[in-house]
């Protein structure tokens, strides 16, 4: 838990937190919601990201994209922590968080 996760972490505020532990990354984003504290980056190589947002106490939005561009909503800070922690690890999901495409199909009108 105190080994450093092989990512940057960047807050809506400016601040990048390089290699968080397990701890600090749930202490982060436990606190996500408030004013100019709505979102997260975490990027493991550039291009490869997964992000959340959350505004007040609505459902986390959290969007990857890795090779694939795709979006799904959480609702407790502990389940964004899990999947962020695999997700740097390059670990098998814990649990199906329900993805969805981020990109419309083509022909779609936006």
């Amino acid at each position: 838990m105190n080994d450093p996760l092989p990512i940057t972490v960047a807050t809506e505020d400016g601040a990048l937190l390089p290699g968080p532990t397990v701890t600090s990354l749930r202490a982060l984003l436990d606190r996500i919601g408030g004013a100019g504290d709505r979102f997260a980056v975490a990027e493991r190589e550039t291009g490869a990201y997964l992000q959340t947002w959350r505004e007040a106490d609505s459902p986390f939005l959290v969007e990857r994209r890795d090779g694939q561009d795709l979006w799904t909503e959480l609702d407790e800070p502990a389940e964004v922590a899990e999947l962020f922690v695999a997700w740097a690890r390059t670990e098998a999901w814990p649990r199906d968080y329900g993805w969805q495409s981020a990109v419309p199909p083509e022909g779609a009108e936006s």
